[in-house]
């Protein structure tokens, strides 16, 4: 949060029309906290009210932390552009959620006259005028009052305890001397390349490497690590993965260098965890990803059994639900069963249709929802009869982030792997395979990743393409990095997709 505004007095150009009750920029540099805009709101008839809208919206922003529902992301949607996984700001003088990405929120301020911004992530005030983060004592109070991580509440403490006693003196930051050097000698501006960096192979572990890239570059994951969503020094798991993630996290976007990276302490720790995956044999990338997965969430300190309702960073990402309906013939009657969902394993061929043709992965989809007639008979728990029944599976409720494996290996008589190219889009609607499938709007997800295997069965080497937040296309072959292509992705013989959720309408 920046400690001054870059400007304290409005030129001819920016001065227009204020909110209510906000006084019209005098350009006074009082000794006050706080930009000149800050000061002559809180020193109008609209304080109050203000400060409701303000508490309110910070209160969305903490809530949007820790829910699982996938719905609590469209309360920061930009208005404009839907642009949700990036800065948004809510006007603190109306209900517009705006993006700084595209400037919507900047576009909102100079069209409607609306002074102030509150970031949906972090609930920081910021002032269009002065085109900066801005402090206030008053505002930063309701701001950490319902922060509940204990880092920030020994943080708010401090800074309350001086600002009642005033027995040093702060800048408008509020940051005490032990707090200012702390912050400089421990922080640093990630470099460009943040996160544009390979692994090395420590002996056929490239299906370690392609896993951890999609979590180096899934822009939830990687938010709540780098928020300090689990913080390694007080750590209290043996053989942690959450650890050995942090720290690969802290290595990515805090050193300049862009050599490959060997993660020697997850590998060991994995070993310890997971005794199949000790030594050197070839893995599949999609198991590791299950490990992983639930390796973050037993150390992620969150006592939960319910994973529905769990709030650790996995759950709260990766977590769905999917819905199973089993129709009787004979009574009607509808048995529906509800089971998490963490990610989808699709067959590549409808062997009732067309069993040499390798299907897209829309109809991959539309194969796996559409309804079946289950080869032996079940019995009716409402009627009593054993019936040949019909089964349907739907997804209830979607995931922030959805990922799909392409079952390329099958193991029937002979085990093979199905090598065709599997066409996959950008853009995925996901609303013909939910429950809601008669809605009117959409569920549109947007591709970030690809894994693919090369090679025969037994034997062959991961790669994956990931997308920057930039919108750039990077391949990572181990230790090598290579710029890529949306073309070039998509051609690829994807083995595994990763969609992040884009728009619900």
């Amino acid at each position: 949060m920046a400690s001054t505004p870059k400007r304290n007095s409005v030129s001819s150009k920016t001065s227009r029309k204020s909110g209510p009750g906000i006084a019209s920029p005098s350009g006074n540099n009082g000794s006050e906290e706080g930009c000149v805009h800050v000061r002559q709101l809180l020193g109008s008839q609209s304080r109050e009210l203000a400060l409701k809208s303000y508490r309110q919206a910070r209160r969305v922003a903490n809530e949007l932390r820790d829910k699982t529902d996938i719905f609590a992301f469209q309360i920061r949607r930009c208005r404009s552009c839907n642009e949700m996984l990036t800065t948004t700001f809510l006007c603190l003088q109306c209900p517009n959620v705006g993006c700084k990405k595209n400037h919507h929120a900047e576009a909102h301020s100079r069209d409607v006259g609306h002074i102030f911004g509150i970031d949906s992530r972090s609930g920081n005030l910021y002032c269009f005028l002065c085109k900066d983060y801005v402090y206030s004592s008053t505002f930063e109070r309701i701001r950490l009052e319902r922060d509940h991580r204990q880092s920030a509440t020994k943080f708010t403490r401090r800074v309350l305890a001086n600002l009642d006693t005033k027995k040093r003196q702060f800048g408008p930051g509020a940051m005490s001397a032990e707090d200012k050097i702390l912050v400089e000698k421990h922080s640093r501006p990630a470099p460009c390349q943040a996160g544009l960096r390979g692994f090395l192979n420590m002996g056929a572990t490239c299906f370690m490497s392609v896993i951890l890239q999609s979590l180096v570059h899934n822009p939830i994951i990687r938010n709540d690590f780098l928020s300090g969503g689990h913080v390694s020094q007080t750590c209290m798991f043996d053989n942690c993965l959450s650890c050995r993630i942090d720290e690969i996290f802290t290595e990515f976007f805090s050193s300049p260098t862009t050599t490959g990276y060997g993660p020697t302490l997850l590998l060991t720790t994995a070993w310890k965890t997971q005794r199949s995956l000790a030594g050197y044999s070839e893995q599949d990338a999609h198991e590791f990803l299950q490990f992983i997965l639930d390796q973050l969430h037993a150390t992620s300190g969150v006592k939960s059994f319910d994973v529905d309702n769990c709030g650790c960073i996995v759950h709260r990402t990766f977590c769905g639900q999917l819905q199973s309906e089993i129709l009787c013939p004979n009574c009607n009657s509808n048995m529906v069963t509800i089971d998490p969902l963490m990610d989808l394993s699709l067959e590549l061929r409808d062997r009732r249709v067309n069993p040499a043709k390798v299907l897209n992965l829309e109809e991959c989809l539309a194969k796996f929802t559409s309804p079946e007639k289950l080869e032996t008979k079940y019995s009716c728990s409402f009627c009593s009869t054993r019936q040949e029944v019909t089964k349907k599976l739907s997804i209830k409720r979607l995931p922030l982030v959805l990922s799909i494996q392409l079952k390329r290996f099958e193991h029937a008589l002979k085990s093979h792997k199905i090598e065709d190219h599997v066409d996959f889009p950008v853009m995925l609607d996901m609303t013909p395979y939910t429950t809601h499938s008669g809605h009117k709007g959409k569920y549109m997800y947007e591709l970030f990743g690809v894994v693919c295997h090369q090679g025969k069965i037994n034997t062959g080497h991961y790669v994956c393409s990931m997308k920057t937040s930039d919108g750039i296309w990077f391949n990572f072959d181990d230790a090598m990095v290579t710029l890529s292509s949306e073309k070039k992705v998509l051609a690829s013989n994807a083995y595994l997709l990763f969609y992040i959720i884009k728009d619900m309408s």
